[in-house]
């Protein structure tokens, strides 16, 4: 579960809509991506090249806060693990950007 949206099992494509410094939301997509590009695949993305909303599955406010440290590549993180869930978290410089989730068996 991501917010109210139950998320099935599967293969999704994760993007983050930026609508200011403090406003992030995670999109979590049905689109596949390519993996080499082939401008003719429609069905398909090469990053986030032709995205459209039509196959989002959920999206999710994410937290946005600074990091008392830099982190010089874009990482992509599963933080505050337990049995029950986390957070997806995203970090880049000095900013972390992050969304719980919920998972159930």
């Amino acid at each position: 579960m991501f917010g109210e949206k139950s998320v099935a099992p599967g293969e999704y494509s994760l993007f983050v809509d930026l609508k200011s410094p403090r406003e992030w939301t995670l999109i979590i997509s049905s689109w596949a991506a390519q993996a080499k590009f082939n401008p003719q695949d429609k069905d398909a993305l090469w990053g986030a090249y032709g995205y459209t909303p039509d196959k989002d599955v959920a999206r999710v406010p994410m937290t946005v806060g600074a990091l008392p440290f830099a982190v010089e590549q874009l990482t992509w993180s599963f933080v505050d693990m337990t049995t029950a869930g986390g957070k997806v978290a995203l970090m880049w410089g000095k900013t972390m950007a992050s969304t719980p989730f919920t998972a159930s068996n």
